[in-house]
């Protein structure tokens, strides 16, 4: 029998179950079934999926009621997925509806609510028998998924498939040897009865290479402990040496993930004793210089599966720089051979050389922009509460354009193609919790000069900063620039670090917060006067918010005055758009970049500080 994938429009219902009326009665507008999927036919432990309107309404525990002629079941919920929820067939449900396909109406309760009830024609089986039509052949890897095609595989909520192999290993280096090993068989889909995956681990082989002639025979055990056992079937087929396909980028800045294809990868957890290594040997050219020998160096990458490992590649810091560990360079180019290196208990096993042309770019500062919820909840106190989505992007332009000279990256999403170390955050919110009225904080411990820790995070609290005395609490609060206005509408009296009343604040702002923006004006829709004043208002914020970013990043890049004292945190003089000034010498007009202002831009010793540490 092949296995189906059941989707089924949703039919509604006024009234309460056709059978014993064992849910709550449906309230209107209640979340609804829209789909339901299962593996065909169902067994004791198959999972009905549903797809649900609303789902988070029907609460953590809901219930299925599934109603027939025969009777009626409630089913609780064993898996969330989304919008979809998971209920598990019984030998309760099987023994109600028996062994044949019935004509249902389903009801998911919970919270305090019902849905409509769904139709649904469900067919349902004692057991499906098992068979096996094809076993594997050709040339494989160690962890490959081998798709095995047939009949009968189980999930495992109902049961378990097992594979077991009896033949022959005869390895490319050594005598052969007898092998009796059982592996689990695991379907290749959610709801596939014809095919299962069998993952090919070392207990056939030991890790080596080689080729394996003999029978491959299937079993299973359903819930209710039945055991099928449809009898051997002949296999050849032969393990090859671990081997590299391709590099999901082949230049890479310290820190960066650079994802590895390949197969025969080993070091799965479950499997202890095994890992896999990259011998890398060829020529090194650092920094423009020229080529010179290198390796042979092993390098470590996380194992994600058979076919794929990760590479970080390092920082280390020597001499006040940061160098990657693998090539102590801070950029240069690789070029020569790459051998994975397969490890079981003891014994390595060399897989196949491929040429490996790499280069490591110059050092980049990824910047994860955080927006917390109090960003949002203030918002509104600008009139630019509709500009949630589109206020983000412009920050990120202006920071990314204030820093466009240098090999910053500024992002809205957390990176993932960097690791931990490799990228600094900066945590953006309304009020500024140090209640002191500053309009954002470097609260990372101490001068960063070169700019050692990629890593560094602007926001929350510093146990360590608050412990010499300074503000706990760092990042940005954009709160604080209401205080430009002569009516900030916020509690309580201007703090100690407010900014005077500026009355271009009021002319900028005015228009928006009498009468909110609308998304449509946010949008540029709707009277071009009107669409003016939003513009500028959204413009005007998200240059106060990408000024200060961009001010405070700089703080934790070692700025400013680099070359100066430890304790020396802005320009010794004051300059007309110099973004390390001090606070209170960017007056508002130059922060929203007025007319006649001069452009932000980096002063003293930063341009040269910024180059030596974050060129392109």
């Amino acid at each position: 029998m092949r296995s189906a994938r059941l989707i089924l429009t949703w039919a509604a219902a006024s009234s309460a179950l056709a059978c014993g009326g064992g849910a709550p009665p449906v309230i209107p507008d209640a979340p609804s079934i829209l789909t339901l999927a299962s593996a065909d036919p169902l067994l004791e432990g198959s999972e009905l999926w549903l797809t649900l309107s609303d789902a988070e309404r029907l609460g953590d525990a809901p219930t299925l009621h599934i109603a027939g002629d025969a009777g009626e079941v409630t089913l609780a919920n064993t898996g969330v997925d989304g919008a979809q929820r998971a209920f598990r067939v019984d030998a309760e449900t099987l023994a109600t509806f028996g062994t044949t396909t019935a004509d249902l109406q389903l009801a998911v309760s919970g919270a305090g609510l019902t849905t409509p009830e769904y139709a649904a024609s469900l067919r349902f089986a004692s057991q499906v028998p098992l068979s096996l039509s094809g076993p594997p052949e050709g040339d494989v890897h160690y962890e490959d998924a081998i798709l095995l095609s047939g009949d009968g595989f189980l999930a495992p909520t109902e049961g378990d498939v097992v594979a077991r192999l009896v033949g022959r290993y005869s390895p490319d280096s050594g005598p052969a040897f007898d092998v009796d090993v059982s592996l689990p068989v695991l379907p290749a889909e959610r709801f596939a009865r014809d095919r299962g995956l069998l993952r090919l681990t070392t207990d056939l082989g030991a890790g080596a290479s080689g080729s394996f002639s003999g029978n491959l025979e299937l079993s299973s055990t359903d819930a209710a402990g039945r055991v099928q056992n449809p009898g051997p079937v002949p296999t050849s087929f032969r393990i090859v040496p671990a081997e590299l396909f391709s590099l999901s980028a082949t230049t890479a800045s310290i820190e960066q993930l650079v994802s590895i294809r390949g197969g025969g990868f080993l070091g799965a957890a479950d499997r202890r004793g095994e890992t896999t290594l990259l011998r890398i040997e060829g020529s090194f050219a650092a920094e423009g210089g020229p080529a010179m020998p290198y390796g042979p160096v092993e390098i470590v990458p996380r194992f994600v599966s058979g076919s794929e490992v990760v590479w970080t590649l390092d920082a280390v810091e020597v001499d006040g720089e940061l160098l990657s560990r693998a090539f102590g360079a801070r950029w240069g180019r690789l070029e020569g051979l790459a051998t994975p290196i397969t490890i079981v208990g003891t014994t390595e096993y060399a897989g196949t050389p491929t040429p490996f042309a790499f280069e490591q770019a110059p050092t980049k500062q990824v910047v994860y922009m955080r927006f917390l919820p109090s960003f949002y909840a203030s918002l509104p106190r600008f009139g630019l509460g509709a500009s949630a989505g589109r206020v983000e992007e412009l920050v990120a332009e202006r920071v990314g354009g204030i820093y466009a000279d240098y090999n910053v990256d500024v992002r809205l999403e957390e990176p993932t193609d960097f690791s931990p170390n490799g990228y600094a955050r900066v945590d953006i919110g309304g009020p500024d919790p140090n209640g002191i009225g500053l309009f954002g904080y470097d609260n990372t411990p101490g001068k960063d000069v070169g700019n050692l820790r990629l890593f560094d995070g602007v926001g929350g609290t510093n146990a360590e900063t608050q412990a010499d005395g300074y503000p706990g609490y760092g990042g940005v609060f954009v709160e604080s620039y209401l205080y430009w206005s002569s009516h900030p509408e916020l509690p309580g009296s201007g703090p100690a670090g407010a900014p005077a009343a500026d009355p271009l604040f009021d002319q900028i702002f005015d228009p928006v917060r009498s009468e909110p923006a609308t998304l449509e004006q946010v949008r540029g829709e709707g009277e071009a006067g009107r669409v003016a004043e939003v513009k500028r208002a959204l413009e005007a914020f998200a240059s106060l918010v990408g000024e200060t970013v961009a001010h405070e990043l700089g703080h934790s890049l070692g700025l400013a005055d680099p070359y100066g004292g430890a304790s020396s945190f802005h320009n010794r003089l004051d300059g007309e758009g110099c973004l390390m000034d001090s606070g209170s010498a960017r007056p508002l007009r130059e922060r929203v970049q007025q007319p006649g202002t001069t452009p932000t831009h980096f002063c003293a010793d930063a341009p040269d500080y910024l180059t030596q540490i974050l060129s392109r």
